[in-house]
């Protein structure tokens, strides 16, 4: 051991990670009795690192010329953009990491990965490693049996959907060799934190175009809704709930759950509701998260006789055919927020809408809604998340029987089955199995049964029929519906009035925006022209700048501005990753600047125009009649 070499990096970690010195120093780490790990020289003279792992003896980095360990690498890929993350697997000698940080910004995340504690352990002994703990660069570092939990924060942290395009990955020698079993469950991890962006980001795309439409005729029921606060543990612990899904085997044991009816909070997820119905069986609650969820799966005789936990955001045809009791989460989106915040500024009698944790899909966050309600037993029913008879949902969802579905394709994979089997699923039921069981992992006071019978084994979950979870667990009656019948509504008199006064009000902003909109062009034009100019001044681009972003803060903070900018998603996605890419030339970016902002407010002029039209066919001729109504209830 290099004692002098040693005492530095620990020093350098003290400074930074003052529990992973006192961890290291006090030997509270456990190592592997199967890997040994050595250091030797090269025919350089440089240090490299000999690893024996059952059986299989390995240089990292090579044995002859360390010193160009990843120049292939970065010869490949050509460049590394500014604000790009690079994620480094391997530490030991340190010299591919020092080639890397010669060719990057101060703007661009490092994150390494070490799957063997023994290596770093043997790193921190003979290398100096203190540039990683005080170099300007964003640096993250994750070692197995040190920090590994750390991992999906610093997937969150470094890697969005702006710098998705720029991610580089670069391998150490032999470490897919020696450490298999750490490094292909951490690029898998990896794969997954990219694919679930990707899928968050297209979600979003997909619905902001029909988000402001749905709002927009949705708004209008929140007058007389309820708000899902009203709902916090209004359960007694030892009432379980029932979340009913539409997986193919709900078929099997939906008549079980008239056993369940009066002592359980029975949730069921939209796509359900008509095999229960029909089945004469009546839920306490479903939910819905779908901004395109089809109008047909709510075409029944008995949907209004259940409450609706719902958004603003959700299709506009279940919020037509459903004439019952609406129970609100929160949409996130911003003419909402005003409206709730004006409405608890103005009325103390008002409720607060909070957001309800989900997912992904409406199961998780009924899953979620069971266990604000009080909970602390989850039954799942209907919850295949898999393939089971080559059907996605059960009979009586979308048409009164399912098709089977050709199962070839690269989409269908493998997975465990709940009987010990395999069954296919596909990426998205996957995602949401894996939701499942991070929730049963982390909410250890959560019991929960899968009495699915079919489809996915859920890892943590106890495995029942139903008709057996509901003699052991629905033992004692409980009047939900009594319950939910005394639950005040959302906004009080006052919350009322500044409701109607914020709605009548929008056609008025939405002028303002477009307003606003066109003074931006105007700055942008302006600084496309001195970007073609071969001479300007310094103060005389500062002076634009400034307006610039004066305008873009209101664009940014308004409310109404921001309604606008999130009908603009798809355009939005179409620039976010060029915003990245810098030029060479200070006018080149000036132009480039000039020509998205000024593209991006044009869209929002249009975007406003189409808002406008929409309020005066839905917000408007309901504030009218609804001040009709208010006037004639004075009389």
């Amino acid at each position: 051991m290099n004692r002098e070499i040693y005492a530095k990096n620990i020093e350098s970690i003290r400074k930074k990670y003052p529990n992973w010195a006192t961890f290291i120093e006090e030997k509270e780490y456990s190592f592997h009795p199967h890997i040994r790990v050595d250091i030797d020289y090269a025919k350089t003279g440089e240090i490299i690192f000999r690893v024996s792992n059952k059986g299989k003896i390995l240089y990292l980095n090579g044995k002859y010329n360390p010193s160009y360990a990843a120049i292939d690498w970065l010869n490949s890929i050509k460049q590394i953009e500014d604000f790009a993350t690079v994620v480094i697997i391997g530490i030991h000698d340190a010299i591919h990491i020092r080639n890397i940080l010669k060719t990057v910004k101060p703007t661009t995340n490092i994150l390494i990965y070490e799957p063997s504690i023994e290596v770093f352990l043997k790193a921190l002994e003979e290398v100096d490693l203190t540039f990683l703990f005080t170099e300007n660069i964003p640096i993250g570092i994750v070692v197995e049996g040190i920090n590994e939990k750390e991992e999906k924060l610093f997937f969150y942290n470094m890697i969005s959907y702006d710098t998705l395009t720029m991610l580089k990955v670069y391998l150490s020698g032999n470490y897919d060799k020696l450490f298999p079993d750490k490094v292909s469950p951490f690029v898998d991890e990896l794969k997954k934190h990219v694919v679930e962006i990707q899928k968050n980001w297209n979600t979003v795309v997909r619905y902001t175009s029909v988000n402001a439409n749905n709002i927009f005729h949705n708004c209008k029921y929140m007058y007389e809704g309820y708000s899902i606060q009203s709902l916090e543990h209004m359960l007694p612990s030892d009432i379980p709930t029932i979340v009913v899904s539409a997986g193919p085997s709900l078929t099997k044991n939906i008549e079980d759950l008239k056993l369940a009816m009066g002592r359980a909070n029975i949730i069921a997820t939209d796509t359900a509701m008509k095999p229960l119905l029909n089945a004469g069986i009546i839920p306490d609650f479903f939910v819905v998260v779908d901004g395109l969820k089809p109008g047909d799966l709510f075409q029944h005789k008995d949907i209004s006789r259940v409450p609706m936990v719902t958004m603003n955001a959700i299709s506009i045809e279940p919020m037509q055919l459903h004439n019952g009791k609406k129970f609100y989460y929160r949409s996130g989106s911003a003419l909402e927020m005003e409206i709730i915040k004006k409405a608890l500024e103005k009325d103390t009698s008002s409720i607060d809408v909070p957001d309800l944790a989900s997912g992904g899909s409406v199961a998780t966050s009924a899953y979620s809604l069971g266990i604000y309600m009080g909970s602390r037993t989850i039954i799942l029913v209907g919850q295949d998340l898999a393939m089971t008879g080559n059907r996605t949902h059960a009979d009586g969802t979308f048409k009164d029987k399912m098709d089977e579905i050709d199962t070839k394709s690269r989409e269908y994979f493998e997975i465990e089955a709940i009987d010990g089997g395999k069954v296919l699923t596909r990426m998205d039921f996957k995602l949401y199995l894996d939701w499942f069981e991070e929730q049963i992992k982390a909410q250890s006071w959560i019991r929960v049964i899968d009495a699915t019978e079919g489809g996915a084994k859920i890892h943590g979950a106890e495995i029942m029929t139903l008709k057996e979870a509901i003699e052991k667990n629905c033992k004692k009656k409980f009047n939900v519906r009594y319950k939910v019948s005394r639950m005040p509504q959302m906004f009080g008199e006052k919350g009322k009035e500044e409701f109607l006064n914020i709605l009548e009000k929008i056609p008025g902003k939405l002028i303002e925006v477009r307003k606003k909109a066109e003074i931006g062009i105007h700055q942008y034009e302006k600084l496309e022209k001195i970007s073609k100019k071969k001479q300007y001044t310094q103060r005389e681009i500062e002076k634009l700048l400034k307006q610039i972003g004066k305008t873009n803060k209101y664009m940014e903070e308004d409310y109404m501005a921001c309604m606008v900018n999130d009908s603009l998603k798809g355009i939005e996605a179409a620039l976010r990753t060029s915003i990245y890419d810098k030029k060479e030339e200070a006018r080149d970016e000036m132009s480039d600047i000039a020509q998205n902002g000024k593209l991006m407010l044009q869209a929002m002029q249009i975007a406003t125009d189409e808002l406008l039209e929409l309020s005066e066919r839905t917000i408007v001729p309901f504030t009218k009649k609804q001040r009709e109504k208010n006037v004639k209830k004075e009389r």
